[in-house]
Protein backbone atom coordinates (compact mmCIF):
# COMPACT_ATOMS: atom_id res chain seq x y z
CA UNK A 1 0.00 0.00 0.00
CA UNK A 2 1.36 3.42 -1.00
CA UNK A 3 1.71 6.18 1.64
CA UNK A 4 -1.12 8.10 -0.05
CA UNK A 5 -3.47 5.11 0.08
CA UNK A 6 -2.69 4.50 3.75
CA UNK A 7 -3.72 8.10 4.48
CA UNK A 8 -6.95 7.65 2.50
CA UNK A 9 -7.91 4.57 4.52
CA UNK A 10 -8.16 6.50 7.81
CA UNK A 11 -11.62 6.71 9.42
CA UNK A 12 -11.61 9.80 11.65
CA UNK A 13 -14.73 11.47 10.16
CA UNK A 14 -12.81 14.51 8.95
CA UNK A 15 -12.94 16.15 5.52
CA UNK A 16 -9.21 15.63 4.97
CA UNK A 17 -9.67 13.23 2.04
CA UNK A 18 -11.99 15.66 0.26
CA UNK A 19 -9.35 18.36 0.55
CA UNK A 20 -6.58 15.95 -0.54
CA UNK A 21 -8.58 14.77 -3.57
CA UNK A 22 -9.18 18.37 -4.61
CA UNK A 23 -5.57 19.42 -4.08
CA UNK A 24 -4.13 16.49 -6.05
CA UNK A 25 -6.57 17.00 -8.94
CA UNK A 26 -5.53 20.65 -9.09
CA UNK A 27 -1.99 19.71 -10.18
CA UNK A 28 -3.51 19.41 -13.68
CA UNK A 29 -4.83 22.94 -13.28
CA UNK A 30 -1.35 24.16 -12.30
CA UNK A 31 -0.05 22.85 -15.65
CA UNK A 32 -3.00 24.51 -17.38
CA UNK A 33 -1.91 27.76 -15.71
CA UNK A 34 1.56 27.25 -17.20
CA UNK A 35 -0.01 26.92 -20.64
CA UNK A 36 -2.27 29.97 -20.22
CA UNK A 37 0.51 32.12 -18.75
CA UNK A 38 3.15 31.04 -21.27
CA UNK A 39 2.58 33.95 -23.73
CA UNK A 40 3.24 36.65 -21.11
CA UNK A 41 7.01 36.04 -20.80
CA UNK A 42 7.39 34.30 -24.17
CA UNK A 43 5.77 36.81 -26.54
CA UNK A 44 8.60 39.30 -26.18
CA UNK A 45 11.07 36.47 -26.96
CA UNK A 46 9.34 35.14 -30.08
CA UNK A 47 8.74 38.70 -31.36
CA UNK A 48 12.45 39.54 -30.97
CA UNK A 49 15.61 38.53 -32.82
CA UNK A 50 16.31 36.04 -30.03
CA UNK A 51 13.89 33.65 -31.72
CA UNK A 52 15.26 32.09 -34.94
CA UNK A 53 12.12 32.85 -37.02
CA UNK A 54 10.54 36.20 -37.86
CA UNK A 55 7.13 36.53 -36.19
CA UNK A 56 5.01 39.68 -36.57
CA UNK A 57 2.78 41.08 -33.83
CA UNK A 58 -0.28 39.90 -35.75
CA UNK A 59 1.17 36.36 -35.95
CA UNK A 60 1.99 36.58 -32.26
CA UNK A 61 -1.64 37.37 -31.45
CA UNK A 62 -2.78 34.32 -33.40
CA UNK A 63 -0.26 32.11 -31.59
CA UNK A 64 -1.85 33.34 -28.38
CA UNK A 65 -5.50 32.81 -29.34
CA UNK A 66 -5.20 29.50 -31.21
CA UNK A 67 -5.31 27.80 -27.82
CA UNK A 68 -9.00 28.78 -27.69
CA UNK A 69 -9.68 26.48 -30.66
CA UNK A 70 -8.10 23.60 -28.76
CA UNK A 71 -10.10 24.63 -25.71
CA UNK A 72 -13.34 23.87 -27.56
CA UNK A 73 -12.17 20.41 -28.67
CA UNK A 74 -10.83 19.58 -25.22
CA UNK A 75 -13.98 20.64 -23.42
CA UNK A 76 -16.30 18.63 -25.65
CA UNK A 77 -14.08 15.54 -25.67
CA UNK A 78 -13.39 15.52 -21.94
CA UNK A 79 -17.04 16.15 -21.05
CA UNK A 80 -18.03 13.10 -23.10
CA UNK A 81 -15.24 11.03 -21.52
CA UNK A 82 -16.34 12.12 -18.05
CA UNK A 83 -19.68 10.40 -18.59
CA UNK A 84 -18.21 7.27 -20.18
CA UNK A 85 -14.93 6.40 -18.44
CA UNK A 86 -15.54 8.56 -15.36
CA UNK A 87 -14.43 11.91 -13.98
CA UNK A 88 -11.20 10.51 -12.52
CA UNK A 89 -9.92 8.83 -15.70
CA UNK A 90 -11.01 11.74 -17.87
CA UNK A 91 -8.90 13.98 -15.64
CA UNK A 92 -5.93 11.61 -15.71
CA UNK A 93 -5.99 11.51 -19.52
CA UNK A 94 -5.40 15.28 -19.58
CA UNK A 95 -1.74 14.76 -18.72
CA UNK A 96 -1.12 13.38 -22.24
CA UNK A 97 -1.90 16.57 -24.24
CA UNK A 98 -0.20 18.62 -21.53
CA UNK A 99 3.03 16.68 -22.04
CA UNK A 100 2.66 16.80 -25.82
CA UNK A 101 2.21 20.59 -25.87
CA UNK A 102 5.29 21.19 -23.74
CA UNK A 103 7.35 18.82 -25.91
CA UNK A 104 6.32 20.79 -29.01
CA UNK A 105 7.40 24.06 -27.41
CA UNK A 106 10.75 22.42 -26.64
CA UNK A 107 11.24 21.62 -30.33
CA UNK A 108 9.73 24.82 -31.78
CA UNK A 109 13.19 26.21 -32.60
CA UNK A 110 13.10 23.88 -35.61
CA UNK A 111 9.89 25.38 -37.01
CA UNK A 112 7.63 28.13 -35.70
CA UNK A 113 4.51 26.17 -36.69
CA UNK A 114 5.10 23.88 -33.74
CA UNK A 115 4.16 26.85 -31.57
CA UNK A 116 0.71 26.91 -33.16
CA UNK A 117 0.40 23.13 -32.65
CA UNK A 118 1.55 23.43 -29.04
CA UNK A 119 -0.96 26.17 -28.32
CA UNK A 120 -3.83 24.17 -29.85
CA UNK A 121 -2.92 20.94 -28.01
CA UNK A 122 -2.29 22.88 -24.79
CA UNK A 123 -5.70 24.47 -25.32
CA UNK A 124 -7.22 20.98 -25.56
CA UNK A 125 -5.81 20.13 -22.13
CA UNK A 126 -6.92 23.48 -20.71
CA UNK A 127 -10.48 23.05 -22.00
CA UNK A 128 -10.57 19.50 -20.66
CA UNK A 129 -9.44 20.56 -17.20
CA UNK A 130 -11.94 23.41 -16.96
CA UNK A 131 -14.77 21.16 -18.17
CA UNK A 132 -14.19 18.18 -15.87
CA UNK A 133 -12.35 19.40 -12.77
CA UNK A 134 -15.19 21.63 -11.43
CA UNK A 135 -17.53 18.64 -11.79
CA UNK A 136 -15.12 16.37 -9.88
CA UNK A 137 -14.73 18.99 -7.14
CA UNK A 138 -18.47 19.53 -6.77
CA UNK A 139 -19.19 15.78 -6.63
CA UNK A 140 -16.55 14.79 -4.07
CA UNK A 141 -17.03 17.72 -1.69
CA UNK A 142 -19.74 18.51 0.81
CA UNK A 143 -21.67 21.77 0.18
CA UNK A 144 -19.96 23.53 3.09
CA UNK A 145 -16.49 23.29 1.49
CA UNK A 146 -17.30 23.54 -2.23
CA UNK A 147 -16.57 27.26 -2.17
CA UNK A 148 -13.19 26.79 -0.54
CA UNK A 149 -12.15 24.10 -3.02
CA UNK A 150 -13.35 26.31 -5.86
CA UNK A 151 -11.16 29.18 -4.70
CA UNK A 152 -8.28 26.75 -4.33
CA UNK A 153 -8.72 25.88 -8.01
CA UNK A 154 -8.26 29.54 -8.87
CA UNK A 155 -5.25 29.78 -6.53
CA UNK A 156 -3.45 26.85 -8.18
CA UNK A 157 -4.25 28.11 -11.66
CA UNK A 158 -2.80 31.55 -10.93
CA UNK A 159 0.17 29.88 -9.21
CA UNK A 160 0.88 28.11 -12.50
CA UNK A 161 0.68 31.43 -14.36
CA UNK A 162 3.03 33.05 -11.84
CA UNK A 163 5.43 30.11 -12.09
CA UNK A 164 5.79 30.39 -15.87
CA UNK A 165 6.07 34.18 -15.65
CA UNK A 166 9.04 33.91 -13.30
CA UNK A 167 10.74 30.93 -14.94
CA UNK A 168 9.96 32.04 -18.50
CA UNK A 169 11.33 35.52 -17.86
CA UNK A 170 14.73 34.21 -16.79
CA UNK A 171 15.15 31.09 -18.93
CA UNK A 172 14.72 30.37 -22.63
CA UNK A 173 11.58 28.81 -24.11
CA UNK A 174 13.17 25.35 -24.37
CA UNK A 175 14.27 25.12 -20.72
CA UNK A 176 11.01 26.56 -19.42
CA UNK A 177 8.99 23.93 -21.28
CA UNK A 178 11.34 21.18 -20.10
CA UNK A 179 10.78 22.16 -16.46
CA UNK A 180 7.02 22.34 -17.04
CA UNK A 181 6.96 18.71 -18.15
CA UNK A 182 7.62 17.63 -14.56
CA UNK A 183 4.09 18.50 -13.44
CA UNK A 184 1.96 16.26 -15.73
CA UNK A 185 4.06 13.30 -14.60
CA UNK A 186 3.73 14.28 -10.92
CA UNK A 187 -0.02 14.69 -11.41
CA UNK A 188 -0.44 11.15 -12.72
CA UNK A 189 1.62 9.62 -9.90
CA UNK A 190 -0.38 11.40 -7.19
CA UNK A 191 -3.96 11.63 -8.47
CA UNK A 192 -4.29 7.99 -9.56
CA UNK A 193 -4.61 7.05 -5.86
CA UNK A 194 -7.86 8.98 -5.32
CA UNK A 195 -11.39 7.65 -5.83
CA UNK A 196 -13.97 8.26 -8.52
CA UNK A 197 -16.92 10.41 -7.46
CA UNK A 198 -19.94 8.67 -5.86
CA UNK A 199 -22.21 10.61 -8.26
CA UNK A 200 -20.61 8.90 -11.25
CA UNK A 201 -20.96 5.45 -9.72
CA UNK A 202 -24.65 6.07 -8.97
CA UNK A 203 -25.12 7.31 -12.55
CA UNK A 204 -23.70 4.02 -13.81
CA UNK A 205 -25.75 1.85 -11.45
CA UNK A 206 -22.81 0.77 -9.28
CA UNK A 207 -24.03 1.54 -5.73
CA UNK A 208 -21.45 -0.64 -3.96
CA UNK A 209 -18.58 1.33 -5.46
CA UNK A 210 -20.42 4.59 -4.77
CA UNK A 211 -20.67 3.68 -1.08
CA UNK A 212 -17.00 2.68 -1.01
CA UNK A 213 -16.07 6.04 -2.57
CA UNK A 214 -18.21 7.89 0.00
CA UNK A 215 -16.55 6.02 2.87
CA UNK A 216 -13.12 7.14 1.64
CA UNK A 217 -14.15 10.73 0.98
CA UNK A 218 -16.04 11.12 4.28
CA UNK A 219 -13.47 9.07 6.26
CA UNK A 220 -16.17 7.06 7.98
CA UNK A 221 -18.19 3.87 7.49
CA UNK A 222 -21.64 5.24 8.39
CA UNK A 223 -22.53 6.87 5.07
CA UNK A 224 -25.78 5.05 4.31
CA UNK A 225 -28.12 8.02 4.83
CA UNK A 226 -26.07 10.21 2.54
CA UNK A 227 -25.73 7.38 0.02
CA UNK A 228 -29.50 6.86 -0.07
CA UNK A 229 -30.13 10.55 -0.56
CA UNK A 230 -27.48 10.88 -3.28
CA UNK A 231 -28.81 7.80 -5.04
CA UNK A 232 -32.35 9.21 -5.05
CA UNK A 233 -31.11 12.59 -6.29
CA UNK A 234 -29.05 11.08 -9.10
CA UNK A 235 -31.87 8.71 -10.10
CA UNK A 236 -34.27 11.65 -10.27
CA UNK A 237 -31.84 13.72 -12.35
CA UNK A 238 -30.87 10.82 -14.63
CA UNK A 239 -34.56 10.04 -15.24
CA UNK A 240 -34.62 13.22 -17.29
CA UNK A 241 -33.59 12.96 -20.91
CA UNK A 242 -29.95 13.98 -21.40
CA UNK A 243 -29.45 14.77 -25.10
CA UNK A 244 -28.04 18.01 -26.45
CA UNK A 245 -31.51 19.18 -27.50
CA UNK A 246 -32.76 18.61 -23.94
CA UNK A 247 -30.39 21.34 -22.84
CA UNK A 248 -32.81 23.70 -24.56
CA UNK A 249 -36.09 21.76 -24.35
CA UNK A 250 -36.14 21.41 -20.55
CA UNK A 251 -36.77 24.79 -18.96
CA UNK A 252 -34.44 24.29 -15.95
CA UNK A 253 -31.59 23.12 -18.23
CA UNK A 254 -32.20 26.01 -20.62
CA UNK A 255 -32.20 28.51 -17.77
CA UNK A 256 -28.99 27.08 -16.31
CA UNK A 257 -27.22 27.12 -19.68
CA UNK A 258 -28.12 30.70 -20.52
CA UNK A 259 -27.10 31.84 -17.03
CA UNK A 260 -23.70 30.17 -17.42
CA UNK A 261 -23.22 31.38 -21.01
CA UNK A 262 -24.03 34.98 -20.09
CA UNK A 263 -21.84 34.83 -16.98
CA UNK A 264 -18.89 33.49 -19.01
CA UNK A 265 -19.31 36.16 -21.69
CA UNK A 266 -19.45 38.98 -19.14
CA UNK A 267 -16.44 37.48 -17.34
CA UNK A 268 -14.36 37.62 -20.53
CA UNK A 269 -15.66 41.05 -21.59
CA UNK A 270 -13.95 42.56 -18.57
CA UNK A 271 -10.75 42.03 -20.57
CA UNK A 272 -9.19 39.94 -17.80
CA UNK A 273 -7.76 37.30 -20.16
CA UNK A 274 -6.19 39.97 -22.38
CA UNK A 275 -4.75 41.60 -19.26
CA UNK A 276 -3.10 38.34 -18.26
CA UNK A 277 -1.69 37.48 -21.68
CA UNK A 278 -0.41 40.94 -22.55
CA UNK A 279 0.51 42.13 -19.06
CA UNK A 280 4.28 42.24 -19.61
CA UNK A 281 3.92 44.15 -22.90
CA UNK A 282 1.35 46.48 -21.33
CA UNK A 283 3.51 47.19 -18.29
CA UNK A 284 6.64 47.66 -20.40
CA UNK A 285 4.86 50.09 -22.74
CA UNK A 286 3.01 52.25 -20.23
CA UNK A 287 5.17 52.30 -17.07
CA UNK A 288 8.76 52.50 -15.96
CA UNK A 289 8.44 49.28 -14.00
CA UNK A 290 10.23 46.12 -15.10
CA UNK A 291 7.71 43.96 -17.04
CA UNK A 292 8.78 40.86 -15.13
CA UNK A 293 8.47 42.56 -11.75
CA UNK A 294 5.17 44.16 -12.72
CA UNK A 295 3.59 40.93 -13.96
CA UNK A 296 4.77 39.07 -10.86
CA UNK A 297 3.25 41.83 -8.71
CA UNK A 298 -0.10 41.29 -10.42
CA UNK A 299 0.11 37.51 -9.96
CA UNK A 300 1.01 37.82 -6.26
CA UNK A 301 -1.91 40.23 -5.87
CA UNK A 302 -4.19 37.62 -7.41
CA UNK A 303 -2.91 34.88 -5.13
CA UNK A 304 -3.37 37.08 -2.06
CA UNK A 305 -6.93 38.00 -3.03
CA UNK A 306 -7.79 34.35 -3.72
CA UNK A 307 -6.55 33.36 -0.25
CA UNK A 308 -8.68 36.09 1.34
CA UNK A 309 -11.72 35.20 -0.80
CA UNK A 310 -11.52 31.55 0.27
CA UNK A 311 -12.31 32.64 3.82
CA UNK A 312 -15.68 34.21 3.00
CA UNK A 313 -16.98 32.87 -0.34
CA UNK A 314 -18.99 30.19 1.48
CA UNK A 315 -20.31 32.81 3.92
CA UNK A 316 -21.13 35.79 1.70
CA UNK A 317 -22.27 33.78 -1.32
CA UNK A 318 -21.66 33.79 -5.06
CA UNK A 319 -24.18 36.41 -6.20
CA UNK A 320 -23.10 39.33 -3.97
CA UNK A 321 -19.42 38.67 -4.75
CA UNK A 322 -20.03 38.55 -8.51
CA UNK A 323 -22.02 41.78 -8.42
CA UNK A 324 -19.46 43.63 -6.30
CA UNK A 325 -16.55 42.25 -8.33
CA UNK A 326 -18.10 43.28 -11.64
CA UNK A 327 -19.11 46.75 -10.40
CA UNK A 328 -15.68 47.61 -9.00
CA UNK A 329 -13.92 46.20 -12.08
CA UNK A 330 -16.12 48.43 -14.24
CA UNK A 331 -15.12 51.50 -12.21
CA UNK A 332 -11.41 50.72 -12.53
CA UNK A 333 -11.71 50.16 -16.29
CA UNK A 334 -13.36 53.57 -16.71
CA UNK A 335 -10.54 55.17 -14.70
CA UNK A 336 -7.88 53.39 -16.79
CA UNK A 337 -9.54 54.44 -20.06
CA UNK A 338 -9.84 58.05 -18.90
CA UNK A 339 -6.20 58.17 -17.83
CA UNK A 340 -5.20 56.80 -21.24
CA UNK A 341 -7.11 59.61 -22.97
CA UNK A 342 -5.49 62.26 -20.76
CA UNK A 343 -2.04 60.85 -21.38
CA UNK A 344 -2.49 60.53 -25.15
CA UNK A 345 -4.58 63.56 -26.15
CA UNK A 346 -4.56 66.22 -23.41
CA UNK A 347 -0.97 67.39 -23.84
CA UNK A 348 -0.51 67.30 -20.07
CA UNK A 349 2.80 66.11 -18.68
CA UNK A 350 1.81 63.04 -16.68
CA UNK A 351 5.27 61.53 -16.48
CA UNK A 352 5.28 62.04 -12.72
CA UNK A 353 2.35 59.56 -12.58
CA UNK A 354 4.24 56.72 -14.26
CA UNK A 355 3.22 54.50 -11.33
CA UNK A 356 -0.51 55.10 -11.85
CA UNK A 357 -1.17 52.45 -14.57
CA UNK A 358 0.38 49.74 -12.40
CA UNK A 359 -1.74 50.82 -9.43
CA UNK A 360 -4.86 50.68 -11.58
CA UNK A 361 -3.89 47.20 -12.82
CA UNK A 362 -3.42 46.01 -9.23
CA UNK A 363 -6.90 47.27 -8.31
CA UNK A 364 -8.46 45.69 -11.42
CA UNK A 365 -6.83 42.32 -10.75
CA UNK A 366 -7.93 42.48 -7.11
CA UNK A 367 -11.54 43.36 -7.84
CA UNK A 368 -11.91 40.88 -10.71
CA UNK A 369 -10.28 38.02 -8.80
CA UNK A 370 -12.28 38.37 -5.59
CA UNK A 371 -15.52 37.40 -7.33
CA UNK A 372 -15.53 36.64 -11.05
CA UNK A 373 -12.05 35.16 -10.93
CA UNK A 374 -12.57 32.70 -8.08
CA UNK A 375 -16.29 32.04 -8.02
CA UNK A 376 -17.49 31.42 -11.55
CA UNK A 377 -15.98 27.94 -11.87
CA UNK A 378 -17.73 27.03 -8.62
CA UNK A 379 -21.06 28.31 -9.92
CA UNK A 380 -20.65 26.42 -13.21
CA UNK A 381 -19.92 23.17 -11.37
CA UNK A 382 -23.08 23.52 -9.25
CA UNK A 383 -25.79 24.67 -11.64
CA UNK A 384 -26.31 21.75 -14.07
CA UNK A 385 -28.26 18.51 -13.60
CA UNK A 386 -26.30 15.24 -13.65
CA UNK A 387 -28.23 14.07 -16.72
CA UNK A 388 -27.04 16.99 -18.83
CA UNK A 389 -23.89 18.22 -17.06
CA UNK A 390 -21.28 16.83 -19.48
CA UNK A 391 -23.00 18.22 -22.57
CA UNK A 392 -23.82 21.52 -20.88
CA UNK A 393 -20.22 22.03 -19.79
CA UNK A 394 -18.93 21.28 -23.28
CA UNK A 395 -21.27 23.82 -24.91
CA UNK A 396 -20.62 26.44 -22.24
CA UNK A 397 -16.89 25.92 -22.81
CA UNK A 398 -17.43 26.79 -26.47
CA UNK A 399 -19.06 30.05 -25.39
CA UNK A 400 -16.19 30.66 -22.97
CA UNK A 401 -13.57 29.97 -25.65
CA UNK A 402 -15.08 32.18 -28.33
CA UNK A 403 -15.67 35.05 -25.90
CA UNK A 404 -12.07 34.73 -24.66
CA UNK A 405 -10.75 34.66 -28.21
CA UNK A 406 -12.85 37.69 -29.16
CA UNK A 407 -11.77 39.75 -26.14
CA UNK A 408 -8.05 38.95 -26.66
CA UNK A 409 -8.14 39.73 -30.37
CA UNK A 410 -10.19 42.88 -29.75
CA UNK A 411 -7.60 44.04 -27.23
CA UNK A 412 -4.74 43.49 -29.68
CA UNK A 413 -6.56 45.08 -32.64
CA UNK A 414 -7.81 48.22 -30.88
CA UNK A 415 -4.56 48.74 -28.97
CA UNK A 416 -2.52 48.51 -32.20
CA UNK A 417 -4.86 50.48 -34.47
CA UNK A 418 -6.63 52.96 -32.19
CA UNK A 419 -5.72 53.41 -28.54
CA UNK A 420 -6.01 51.66 -25.20
CA UNK A 421 -8.74 54.14 -24.29
CA UNK A 422 -11.04 52.57 -26.88
CA UNK A 423 -10.18 49.12 -25.53
CA UNK A 424 -10.81 49.90 -21.89
CA UNK A 425 -13.96 52.00 -22.44
CA UNK A 426 -15.46 49.08 -24.38
CA UNK A 427 -14.58 46.60 -21.64
CA UNK A 428 -15.91 49.01 -19.00
CA UNK A 429 -19.27 49.40 -20.75
CA UNK A 430 -19.67 45.63 -21.16
CA UNK A 431 -18.75 45.09 -17.51
CA UNK A 432 -21.38 47.64 -16.45
CA UNK A 433 -24.06 45.60 -18.23
CA UNK A 434 -22.63 42.48 -16.59
CA UNK A 435 -23.02 44.04 -13.15
CA UNK A 436 -26.78 44.40 -13.67
CA UNK A 437 -26.95 40.83 -14.93
CA UNK A 438 -25.24 39.42 -11.82
CA UNK A 439 -27.39 41.58 -9.55
CA UNK A 440 -30.82 40.84 -11.00
CA UNK A 441 -30.64 37.50 -12.82
CA UNK A 442 -28.11 35.18 -11.18
CA UNK A 443 -29.41 32.75 -8.51
CA UNK A 444 -27.55 32.03 -5.29
CA UNK A 445 -26.04 28.52 -4.90
CA UNK A 446 -24.10 28.96 -1.64
CA UNK A 447 -24.39 26.07 0.83
CA UNK A 448 -27.01 24.17 -1.20
CA UNK A 449 -26.87 20.56 -2.28
CA UNK A 450 -26.71 19.96 -6.03
CA UNK A 451 -30.26 18.55 -5.98
CA UNK A 452 -31.64 21.56 -4.09
CA UNK A 453 -30.19 23.85 -6.78
CA UNK A 454 -31.95 21.80 -9.48
CA UNK A 455 -35.28 21.97 -7.66
CA UNK A 456 -34.98 25.75 -7.30
CA UNK A 457 -34.26 26.09 -11.02
CA UNK A 458 -37.55 24.25 -11.55
CA UNK A 459 -39.28 26.71 -9.23
CA UNK A 460 -39.56 24.31 -6.29
CA UNK A 461 -38.02 24.16 -2.83
CA UNK A 462 -36.45 20.92 -1.60
CA UNK A 463 -35.76 20.30 2.06
CA UNK A 464 -32.95 17.83 2.61
CA UNK A 465 -33.61 15.16 5.26
CA UNK A 466 -30.14 15.37 6.67
CA UNK A 467 -27.07 17.55 6.58
CA UNK A 468 -24.25 16.18 4.46
CA UNK A 469 -21.78 16.22 7.31
CA UNK A 470 -23.94 14.29 9.78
Amino acid sequence: MTPIRSVLEKKDGSRANQYLAGISACIALFTAGIHVGWPAPSLKIILSTEYPFRISEDEGSYIVITSCLGHIVGAMTASALADTIGRKWALLSISLPQLAALMMICTSYHTKYLLYCARIIGGISEGAVLAVLPTYMAEVAEPEIRGFLGTFMSFVFVLGVLFVNIVGSHLDIYTTALIGMIFPVLYWVVFINFPETPYYYFMKGRPEQAVKSLKILRRKNSVWKEAESLSADVDRQMSESGGYLDLFRVSSNRKAFFLVAAARIFQQLTGASAYGLYCQLLIGGSTKLSPVLGSCLLMVTQLTVICVSSLFIDKIGRKPLFTLSSGLSCLVLFIQASFSILKTYSGLDLSFMHWFPVLVMVFFVSFFTMGLGVGLNIFVSEIFSSSIKAKALSLSSIVYSFSMMASIKYYQYTADNYSLAVTFYTFAFCTLIGTFFFKFFLPETKGKTLETIQQELKGRKKKMPFRAQS
